[in-house]
């Protein structure tokens, strides 16, 4: 007899209260456990209780920035964050990501939008893509790849990835030498429910060179017209513990 499915618990984090219970209604009829709260103060106490998979979260609060809440969720687990906002310019965005966000989507927002959003990024959290080879890790010189424990080192410094740069940097590791396009990148890592703009791929491939130190794209290498292509020795199977 199959076991059923755990329903995934959704915390709201937004002081507009029409969206915000609009956003609860949706999503509990969607078969999510919902809580959501107005301000950053009651979200830091309900995120604690509530041990949410996913957060959505606003920018702009009474009491705090939602950047600021996000990197302080970020820095507690490994939840999932889907920033939340009318604040649409590049800077922002940017922001959002370097603060740890796994996604971003901009009010006005289509319901099913934000829903296709939710489980594209639960989906890649739940199902290891097949093509993800069975290895402890990838190492390149001094860039570690753990698989097993989700994590990227370098010099034995651990660097700090959201779980889609994760997924993206360890995709285009696995795949060395070889260019992809952006398209290609979002069915292989986003999957195939995701719905945005492809050129979120560039957003996502700047935060990973920034922290790998890789600002001049030698190692994640832009091929234009193309795409992108993961530029390093063949990789080897890490033996023991780097």
């Amino acid at each position: 007899m199959a076991t059923a499915a755990v329903k995934k618990k959704i915390l709201v984090v937004d002081d507009d209260s029409a969206i915000r219970q609009l956003i609860h209604r949706f999503l509990s009829q969607n078969d999510f456990i919902m809580e959501s709260v107005e301000d950053a103060k009651t979200a830091r106490i309900v995120f604690q209780q509530f041990n949410p998979d996913l957060v959505i979260l606003d920018v702009n609060l009474p009491d705090d920035s939602g950047f600021n809440l996000c990197a302080e969720m970020r820095g507690q687990s490994n939840v999932l964050v889907l920033m939340l906002t009318c604040l649409n310019d590049a800077d922002n965005v940017l922001e959002g990501f370097n603060r740890g966000a796994d996604d971003y989507l901009t009010k006005p927002f289509h319901l099913q939008i934000l829903k296709a959003r939710i489980q594209a990024l639960l989906n890649r959290r739940l199902i290891p893509p097949a093509h993800y080879p069975s290895k402890s890790g990838l190492v390149f010189d001094n860039l570690v790849i753990d698989t097993a424990r989700c994590e990227v080192t370098i010099d034995k410094k651990k660097i700090s990835l959201t779980a889609l740069e994760f997924d993206l940097l360890h995709f285009l590791a696995t795949q060395p030498h070889q260019v992809w396009e952006r398209r290609q990148l979002i069915k292989e890592v986003w999957g195939e429910d995701y719905v945005g703009d492809e050129r979120k791929v560039d957003v996502h491939i700047g935060q990973i060179r920034r922290k790998i130190g890789d600002t001049e794209g030698k190692i994640i290498k832009t091929i234009r017209g193309k795409g992108y292509r993961f530029e390093a020795p063949v990789p080897k199977e890490e033996k023991g513990t780097v």
